[in-house]
């Protein structure tokens, strides 16, 4: 039987768009017949491994740096090379135009999770995965959220020419590696075929597995997950949560440690004078996110547990006054009020060393003393959010024994 709320909110019918419904039907089986085959007629050699591996991180590295962070966010400024050398080699990766690619990114993060979403994550893993790009959805070919893009003459060049450019590319990289190496079939299969199929599919998996598994540190407010293990398939992309949160940051991997090749070549552009304006944001913006859904969660956790607890609190008034549960509360508290006053001691750091910067530049003694201050402020900000979090934890394990003992 259909529910009421099916009828209410019936799942919108789409036209399917064959060309793409093939292309990504055909390739994967493809890849895998051809490279077997080739595997066991001819032989697979280092050679084809390295082309097809190299190839998978030139192509990738232009959609991840390129398409996504510099085009999509304007995370940061390049050079008209670096632009044009993005245009080319992120339209081998035969994932639509720039232009286009960029209209349905925006879409993605004004309106995640809803039916304006085009690859909207509610709707399955296999739909957000590829089975959005089959069909027409309600943003299908829409572009009238990239103006700027359209004003950039190597981005309407592409997206004018793109079937052009994207086949000339691939073919003209495929030939000259297969007359280099003289094995032209296997640069074929696995430089052109498999490497394509490769990029499809870890772009894809932002778009899906980054939106099922992981963490959410930054926010609940959508479905975007932190998948440490997803960045090492998707040069960097994984941090998905984070790059939600903070969209405008180069970085999606905001710790030094974190695996992110497309925040390393943004950062190694602009040392050689080929980026500029690297946005990041600020740490202390960033701990007050930490804290602001810390606080959210811990409040859903004492609210589970408030019909239980007050019940108790009838049960035992007196003893609860003076038991290590109230102690526990009292110390929380206060440790919430230290978080507050650090969060806001270090913006005000923040802003006064921005500030000289303005005015003196890096070199100044008061930049320098506002530059180890900040660091200083930071690291008491992150100590009073541990304490928070430790007491918040064991106020909570203690009250749970205390309702159900």
């Amino acid at each position: 039987m259909t529910s009421r709320t099916q009828i209410e909110n019936p799942t919108p019918k789409r036209s399917i768009v064959w060309s793409n419904a093939a292309f990504l039907t055909l390739t994967p089986p493809a890849a895998i017949i051809t490279a077997t085959w080739y595997a066991v007629s001819v032989g697979i050699t280092w050679i084809e491994v390295t082309a097809c591996v190299a190839l998978w991180i030139v192509v990738g590295l232009s959609v991840t740096a390129g398409y996504h962070r510099l085009f999509s966010h304007r995370a940061y400024q390049a050079s008209f090379p670096v632009r044009l050398f993005f245009a080319l080699f992120g339209a081998a990766a035969w994932e639509n135009s720039i232009i286009a690619w960029a209209a349905a990114h925006r879409f993605h993060h004004r309106h995640v999770d809803s039916q304006d979403d085009p690859y909207n994550p509610q709707e399955g893993f296999w739909y957000s995965h590829m089975g959005w790009i089959m069909v027409e959805g309600s943003k299908h070919d829409d572009t009238s959220n990239v103006p700027d893009l359209w004003k950039d003459p190597i981005c309407r060049w592409q997206h004018k020419y793109y079937l052009a450019v994207s086949t000339v590319t691939n073919l003209a990289i495929t030939i000259g590696l297969g007359l280099i190496t003289g094995r032209m079939l296997g640069m074929f299969i696995f430089a052109l075929l498999v490497r394509v199929v490769l990029t499809h599919h870890f772009t894809f998996l932002i778009n899906s597995a980054a939106h099922i598994w992981g963490s959410q540190r930054w926010s609940t407010a959508h479905s975007a997950k932190d998948n440490w293990f997803l960045s090492f398939f998707t040069f960097g992309e994984g941090y998905h949560n984070y790059h939600h949160s903070f969209q405008a940051d180069y970085r999606n991997g905001a710790l030094w440690y974190n695996w992110d090749p497309s925040k390393w070549l943004i950062w190694l552009l602009s040392r050689l004078g080929l980026a500029q304006d690297l946005r990041r944001s600020h740490v202390d913006i960033r701990l007050q996110r930490l804290f602001a859904e810390a606080q959210r969660q811990f409040s859903e956790r004492f609210d589970s547990l408030e019909e239980a607890f007050n019940e108790f609190r009838e049960r035992a008034q007196t003893a609860m006054s003076e038991s290590p549960l109230s102690q526990l509360r009292q110390q929380f508290a206060s440790a919430e009020e230290r978080c507050e006053q650090t969060l806001e001691e270090l913006k005000a750091v923040r802003s006064k060393w921005q500030a000289t910067l303005r005015t003196g530049g890096n070199r100044l003694p008061e930049s320098r003393n506002l530059k180890r201050q900040l660091k200083r402020t930071h690291r008491q900000a992150r100590s009073a959010q541990r304490e928070w979090q430790r007491l918040g934890q064991a106020y909570l394990a203690t009250a749970a024994a205390t309702v159900h003992a």
